[in-house]
């Protein structure tokens, strides 16, 4: 048993799933009822992770001017129809089921910090059957803020019970290295996600291309204190 952390804080989309092309079908959806053109999956990837009103927006703005159109509205469309899509594609990422099982297995409490709504995030983890492994969920309408406020992390960790020096954050984009770094916790980030800048300029403690090797990371992280 590792004892200098104990709680692994999960970002979800981009992070633990790969949920862009449902995410994708949603929006364009959502696009076309207003007669404006489809978005690629390549480009709604880049679009990801700061929640459903940011990613309508940076879809209309390709081709139109915000400003013209109801967003609130808009939101809440998208939000019927990607309800109803929200498992058609989406799936964990490799290995990510050892992982979860391996790091339970060492007594690990894990956590999930989202910018996801926070009852489509539980719908996800449960319709992909592995709600058993998390404590505690938290979305970005959980609290009156969220990432890139560290409070959303810090929140999500404290509400476990456990102290924020015994953290760690596993992400994939600016958003959860940040807020790690405000905790002046360690952060894990992935390769594979939907980060808008190359991994390498997040400066997280360790690039992580596999979760295969996610408990040696950890490991790694408690022997550099």
């Amino acid at each position: 048993m590792l004892n200098k952390k104990q709680i692994i804080v999960f970002d979800l989309d981009g992070t633990l799933i790969n949920s862009a092309p449902d995410l994708c079908f949603a929006l364009n959806k959502t696009l076309n009822e207003i007669n404006i053109p489809s978005i690629t999956l390549k480009e709604v990837m880049g679009y990801l992770g700061d929640g459903a009103l940011e990613l309508i927006k940076r879809g209309i703005s390709k081709y139109e001017n915000i400003n013209k159109y109801d967003l609130e509205k808009l939101r809440i469309r998208f939000l019927e129809i990607y309800d109803k899509c929200l498992l058609n594609k989406t799936h964990f990422y490799d290995n990510v089921l050892q992982a979860l099982e391996e790091l339970k297995q060492n007594n690990f409490t894990l956590a999930i910090c989202t910018n996801k709504p926070e009852l489509l995030a539980k719908r996800i983890i449960n319709g992909l059957n592995a709600s058993h492994y998390f404590d505690i969920i938290t979305g970005g309408d959980t609290f009156n803020y969220r990432k890139p406020d560290p409070r959303h992390l810090a929140n999500t960790i404290l509400k476990t019970g456990i102290n924020i020096d015994q953290a760690i954050m596993v992400g994939d984009s600016i958003n959860d290295i940040e807020c790690a770094k405000s905790n002046n916790i360690p952060s894990i980030v992935v390769n594979f996600g939907y980060s808008k800048i190359p991994v390498a300029n997040l400066d997280a403690n360790i690039i992580m291309s596999n979760y295969k090797n996610i408990y040696r990371h950890i490991k790694q992280i408690n022997n550099e204190k």
